[in-house]
């Protein structure tokens, strides 16, 4: 009786944060945009740290240079971040085609580690007035520049951004295409609803001067993600306003990682970093975290029972993440919500232990 007294009550509260969270996505996808652009245009800088990106780093420069901005207002600073490979040889053939294009070398900072170090001197050379992230292993729209600007006014520091997966053709890769709409229609309407709890560096812009006024990545705390620990200091200052509109013009597209294990390392590294949303970012993931257990203990009591809940979790999750995928056009990604279920429903369950009792974190190549 009192598991299934359990099971009704986390069900419920499951079902209530789905639609919470549905509202919230709704009103990111409604969120509006100034009329008519900057005048006059400001100059912007878009920041990319490539690490070792030989493979994908040509797809994600060909798509900046492909940007519909002035050439003249617009600077695209690539840092090699102690590559081993041939990345800034990509870097420098690039450049050599495009004069907005620049290569800057990181070194090593026994004060600051990883990407954020990176990160930080490729910003210090920024001259725009705006500075566009993203990561090598992405491709962004050719508005993603004059769409996303529409939304800074003079109150607003930054802005975060919708990035989906662009390739599901193996089972692996589905999982994540469906994870990615999932967290990112949850981050999307958790900031809307004025509680940031997420967001994404590789489609992320900041006023420099509000990026200056924080301190930048030498004065924030170091966090394994450094872009959501970069827009909580914006969010938090008081000085500046933020957004996170769900808009298709300013989507990016990345690509998955290849592997489950590679999966569970990111999920991993974004949880620790989700340490930091607070208390609604915890009580965010409480109801999804007893859900899950619950359903997977149900199977001790009755298969059946756990096959009806199981059902009732997958059909609950389509129907919030269904706008979302109308609205960005990948309404086929539902195709893959079997296994998308079957891995939500552990990695959910199993997460939370790994980042409060596991090892560190190693990300390409880097232990934290």
């Amino acid at each position: 009786m009192i598991f299934l007294s359990l099971l009704k009550v986390f069900a419920i509260l499951y079902l209530a944060e789905l639609a919470l969270y549905s509202y919230a996505a709704y009103r990111s996808r409604r969120q509006s945009k100034r009329a008519n652009k900057l005048t006059p245009l400001p100059k912007v800088s878009v920041v990319v740290a490539a690490k070792d990106e030989e493979k994908n780093l040509p797809s994600c420069l060909d798509s900046l240079v492909k940007l519909d901005y002035p050439k003249d207002l617009l600077e695209i600073i690539v840092i090699n971040d102690l590559s081993s490979d041939s990345t800034p040889t990509i870097i420098d053939d690039v450049a050599r085609k495009f004069n907005f294009v620049k290569r800057v070398d990181a070194v090593e900072n026994n004060l600051m580690r990883g990407k954020a170090n990176a990160l930080s001197q490729g910003i210090d050379k920024a001259n725009g007035e705006f500075v566009f992230l993203t990561d090598a292993d992405c491709t962004v729209p050719s508005t993603w520049i004059t769409e996303t600007l529409k939304y800074f006014d003079d109150a607003t520091g930054i802005v975060g951004g919708v990035t989906l997966i662009s390739d599901t053709g193996k089972p692996v890769y589905s999982v994540q295409a469906l994870d990615w709409d999932f967290l990112l229609s949850v981050g999307a309407g958790a900031a809307t609803l004025g509680k940031p709890i997420a967001c994404l560096g590789n489609n992320l812009v900041f006023r420099k001067s509000a990026y200056k006024e924080v301190g930048g990545y030498r004065k924030i705390k170091f966090s394994v993600t450094e872009d959501y620990a970069l827009f909580k200091a914006v969010a938090e200052s008081r000085k500046w306003k933020y957004r996170f509109p769900m808009d298709k013009l300013t989507l990016v597209q990345t690509l998955p990682v290849e592997t489950l294990r590679e999966v569970f390392s990111q999920r991993k590294r974004w949880a620790t970093g989700g340490k930091d949303t607070g208390l609604f970012g915890f009580l965010t993931l409480v109801p999804g975290f007893f859900f899950h257990w619950l359903i997977l203990l149900s199977v001790f009591s009755s298969v059946g029972l756990f096959a009806k809940l199981f059902l009732l979790k997958l059909l609950l999750d389509a129907f919030f993440v269904f706008p979302t995928l109308m609205h960005y056009g990948k309404i086929a990604h539902l195709k893959f919500i079997l296994y998308f279920e079957i891995y939500y429903l552990v990695y959910v369950a199993i997460l939370p232990f790994t980042v409060y009792f596991g090892k560190g974190i190693t990300w390409k190549g880097r232990k934290y």
